[in-house]
């Protein structure tokens, strides 16, 4: 169990009661990776739900499907607060993730079991729906960035 002033702290918790947020900290604790370290495999079953602490986690994929092929970094993420990984919450097929993640420095993330959370979410439906909507909303931004991304490569390609 987490401190629940720590969520309070968090955007992605703004709008939850103190109530919400009790029963959130309840699932979460904290975890901590040394620069380099891998929080993420790429391809790996994705059961948590990780939120940053501190420090910084580039987003990387594999140039082909050897375990040791090149990795592009697609992002880094190094503002307290951003989701590295939710899939656990909405992947109920566990179809495996489609990236990996590092820690470029000593990183502290916040860490809560998938399964828990859609059990949470069964019997808490407003709660549910609440963070499943923000997560929603963090989908959709990194969306709109990777189409960014693509366009600014197909102009490279003129």
């Amino acid at each position: 169990m987490t401190d629940k002033n720590i969520l309070k702290n968090i955007s992605l918790f703004s709008d939850f009661s103190d109530k919400e947020i009790e029963k959130m900290a309840a699932l979460f604790s904290e975890r901590s990776f040394k620069e380099n370290e891998v929080l993420i495999p790429e391809q790996s079953e994705n059961l948590e739900l990780m939120i940053l602490l501190e420090g910084s986690v580039a987003v990387e994929v594999g140039l082909s499907l050897s375990a040791s092929a090149e990795k592009l970094m697609l992002t880094s993420e190094d503002s307290p607060g951003r989701i590295i990984e939710w899939s656990s919450a909405i992947d109920t097929t566990k179809s495996g993730g489609t990236a990996s993640a590092r820690a470029l420095k000593p990183t502290k993330v916040l860490v809560a079991d998938g399964q828990e959370l859609v059990n949470l979410f069964k019997s808490e439906k407003e709660l549910g729906y609440k963070l499943m909507h923000r997560i929603l909303l963090v989908i959709a931004s990194r969306l709109k960035d990777t189409r960014l991304q693509l366009i600014s490569m197909a102009a490279q390609c003129r």
